[in-house]
């Protein structure tokens, strides 16, 4: 059934122009029309369906390219950088702010969501003539149509601005017939009263969704609840009050109140903070109070994930590939010194302390790498603040990717051993500061230190940019800060893509909302007490004497004098560093918030403009449609 779900919201996408060239002739074995949503059966297929495609969003290659690379807190890796082939060109794109019409990674937000938004559009109008729904049930049915149809135009909205309400059979209608035109407007103030409606559209949808949806969430899966619906209106009333145009005078109040909502109210929507950083991200722990929304998956079937091949080896379109693509390349020969003699594992060469891939360190994809603003500036402080060591990996250590007792296994405890190394022992380490590398023995004559192991300093960690040494700076070394907060170590192979829970909305980020709201009408002390609950608990490290965790606690503590937007930007880069939000939330702050951030990343000195606020429509889009005047519906500077 969920297959015939997919071929209706393929055909649907024909139907509304989203870049198919072609009408599909077929020859159906059976008879199969959009009725079937007037059944319960039929209704709840289709809401499946369209929850599913949060999967393209979050945790894929193409939707970090667009959400993660090129903002202030993340930049291309080495292989976009020295390798332009396949997927790595796109990251290369968006972190050089050179992104086209033509940019591949444009259409998992753009062409794929509106097939999924007409479908919901059929289901809301559907669903009075579902018979068996008693009034609760189609009420919550209706409630998760609705929250999902605003989260995928909210999506839209941040990346390229007024986008058609009209799929070609009216505002919010269903349709069921194919269509060769794009309701976007072709001015300025067109695309403005159309935007004046987008927000609209999307506050109308939450508002009736956090009215309608469940109290919690049932344990063990993401399916909404009322605490994701008032999380998603906070932000889009917050992004309207950044609009000088579209601003309404209470937005930024009513941003408040509705994340206020969740944070006074905990216990009746089930939802806490974690006490410990580190475990919101355990994968033991990813049905966690924290959590209040994420993409799901099903751990171990490809096929049904939308991978594009059967062993997930992929890294295409549909994989959640998170854990592997923040990851640096730990392959390098890691020891200072170490010759090896006598027979060693295939592949296995000198100065190797990690032997192949091992399951925890995840795949070296190295398609994005942290800038040095937010590894430097925004975690200055590494010692009370623990959530740079609970997000980044910066020690590797001795293992390997074979089976205990295999013959490749016993050759690498053997080398291991030769050496007087055993497993867990330190491979290499990226220290803290370059005043912690040089405590280590690093310098402009031991670049690598003086112990066993190589010690790097940010100086000589991997960087697209050249930076003052010593010792002498290189962006041929392959290691850097690798987060680590998507780790999968039960993927079925090394190469593997993830099957866990890919977050979308925290908890914490509900409180930094608040915040921000309570900033931006003149309280903040409210806003320094709403972060300072935030920053408490990223003081907290287990096995923290009390004393020591006091004043931990009291060293991370603002004040209402010091709560400014940019400190606010700073700390949701603390707390949310990577987790799929970075570009829209700048994009949807305004081109001077935009510009002004993006500048922090190096790479991009010199090449962020206004204009990069918006994507460029795709191509394939304006190819559809059949006005000749085609670039009137392009977002301006394109």
């Amino acid at each position: 059934m969920k297959n015939k779900i997919y071929a209706i919201l393929a055909l649907i996408g024909c139907m509304i122009a989203q870049g198919c060239n072609d009408i599909l002739e077929e020859n159906p074995k059976t008879v199969f029309t959009t009725d079937y949503f007037k059944t319960a059966q039929g209704f709840q297929d289709a809401l499946n369906a369209s929850y599913s495609y949060m999967r393209f969003q979050y945790g894929t290659n193409p939707a970090l390219g667009l959400n993660v690379t090129g903002t202030d807190e993340f930049t291309f890796g080495p292989e976009p950088n020295y390798n332009g082939s396949g997927d790595n060109l796109p990251h290369k794109l968006m972190g050089t702010y050179d992104v086209t019409p033509q940019a591949g990674y444009l259409g998992i937000t753009f062409n794929r969501t509106f097939p999924v938004i007409n479908t919901l559009n059929g289901l809301i109008a559907n669903a009075n003539q579902v018979p068996t729904f008693t009034e609760l049930q189609r009420n919550e049915a209706v409630a998760q149509a609705r929250y999902l149809r605003a989260h995928y135009y909210y999506l839209l909205v941040g990346h390229f601005g007024a986008v058609p309400l009209n799929l070609g059979s009216g505002d919010l209608a269903f349709n069921t017939v194919p269509y060769l035109g794009f309701n976007r407007g072709s001015s300025e103030t067109d695309r403005q009263d159309l935007l004046k409606r987008n927000y609209e559209v999307m506050i109308d949808d939450l508002i009736f969704a956090s009215e309608n949806l469940p109290d919690r969430r049932n344990p063990g899966e993401f399916r909404l609840f009322k605490a994701v619906a008032f999380h998603l209106l906070a932000k889009v009333y917050l992004a309207r009050s950044y609009n000088t145009t579209l601003a309404q005078s209470d937005d930024a109040q009513k941003a408040y109140a509705a994340a206020n909502e969740v944070i006074t109210n905990l216990s009746k929507y089930g939802v806490a903070l974690q006490q410990d950083f580190a475990t919101v991200f355990a994968e033991n722990n990813n049905y966690n109070s924290e959590i209040l929304y994420a993409a799901e998956r099903i751990p171990g079937s490809y096929v049904n994930n939308g991978y594009l091949n059967a062993n997930a080896d992929g890294i295409g379109d549909g994989e959640n590939m998170a854990s592997n693509c923040f990851t640096s390349n730990y392959e390098q020969p890691l020891l200072n010194s170490w010759t090896i003699t006598g027979t060693l594992p295939s592949g296995f060469t000198a100065g190797d302390i990690i032997d192949g891939r091992p399951f925890l360190f995840q795949r070296p994809l190295r398609k994005v790498a942290p800038t040095r603003w937010l590894t430097e500036t925004a975690f200055a402080d590494k010692v009370n603040d623990s959530r740079y060591h609970n997000s980044f990996r910066t020690l590797w250590t001795a293992a390997t990717q074979n089976v205990s007792g295999t013959t490749a296994y016993n050759n690498f405890i053997a080398a291991l051993t030769a050496h007087s190394r055993v497993l867990g022992d330190t491979a290499f380490f990226l220290a803290d500061s370059p005043a912690q590398a040089a405590a280590m023995g690093v310098s402009g004559s031991n670049p690598f230190g003086t112990k066993y192991y190589r010690v790097y300093s940010s100086n000589n960690w991997y960087s697209n940019q050249l930076y003052p040494g010593p010792p002498a700076p290189s962006n041929t070394v392959l290691v850097y800060p690798s987060l680590k907060k998507f780790v999968d170590s039960q993927r079925t192979s090394q190469n593997g893509s993830s099957g866990r829970p890919m977050p979308i909305f925290r908890l914490a980020e509900t409180y930094l909302l608040a915040a921000e709201a309570a900033f931006k009408t003149g309280n903040t002390t409210e806003a320094a007490a709403l972060i300072n609950a935030i920053r408490t608990r990223a003081a907290y490290r287990p096995g923290l004497s009390s004393g020591v965790l006091a004043t931990r606690v009291a060293a991370m503590q603002v004040t209402a004098g010091q709560i400014t937007l940019d400190f606010i930007l700073d700390e949701r880069a603390r707390e949310l560093a990577g987790e799929g939000m970075r570009w829209t939330d700048l994009a949807l702050r305004g081109e001077s918030v935009f510009v002004n951030r993006i500048g922090l990343n190096a790479d991009a000195t010199g090449k962020v403009l206004a204009k990069h606020r918006l994507r460029p429509i795709p191509q394939s889009q304006l190819d559809a449609i059949n006005d000749t005047d085609k670039q009137k519906y392009q977002n301006p500077g394109y």
